[in-house]
């Protein structure tokens, strides 16, 4: 499972799918947004590498959003099929954001999206428990996942060429650096309340 996390690895894995290689790409990302845990940063870099900066960043996009939806729907359906899990869609957290207005609900999956602290998955099955539409959860997820996508695109794309991008790197590592500060000590405030 190491190539899961080497950049240079994925992105000779795609080069190997040849003419479909973003459907390959597009499918990892899926299986990615399913499983709910593994990280996505190294296939966008391998992305980047493979289809370039813009080709890679809009590959990582559609794959990321595809999987999210896909992954919503099917915990959405495991929920209807689980009286443990309907339960949970019982819970305060849930009766609330259901109550709150379409534009509530999306501007709160946004801000999640752009979270860094947050794995995906985790995003995907909490919604899955609420009454948001799928649209919305689609309109929310695609702009939520822009600037986490930009950040994990020229990342992984800078980590493996470093001689020629020491400097975008380092601006792209600080900037990345304070988002993940700012969540963190919100965060903590949030637990001493």
């Amino acid at each position: 499972m190491d190539w899961i996390t080497n950049v240079e690895a994925i992105a000779e894995w795609l080069r190997s799918w040849g003419v479909i290689a973003i459907a390959g790409s597009i499918l990892l990302n899926v299986v990615i947004s399913i499983t709910g845990v593994l990280p996505s940063i190294f296939l966008s870099g391998a992305n980047a590498i493979v289809f370039g900066l813009m080709g890679g960043f809009l590959v990582s996009l559609v794959g990321e959003v595809t999987g999210a939806v896909l992954a919503f729907q099917l915990y959405r359906w495991g929920v209807g099929k689980s009286r443990k899990l309907r339960k949970w869609s019982e819970s305060n957290w849930v009766q609330r954001v259901n109550q709150a207005s379409r534009l509530k609900q999306m501007a709160g999956i946004v801000l999640l999206r752009v979270n860094p602290l947050l794995p995906s998955g985790f995003v995907n099955f909490g919604a899955s428990l609420t009454r948001i539409s799928l649209l919305d959860f689609l309109l929310a997820t695609l702009i939520g996942k822009i600037p986490s996508l930009v950040f994990e695109t020229f990342v992984g794309h800078d980590i493996v060429f470093l001689s020629e991008n020491k400097s975008r790197l380092a601006v792209s590592l600080i900037l990345g650096s304070l988002v993940f500060l700012i969540f963190w000590s919100r965060r903590k405030k949030g637990e001493h309340l």
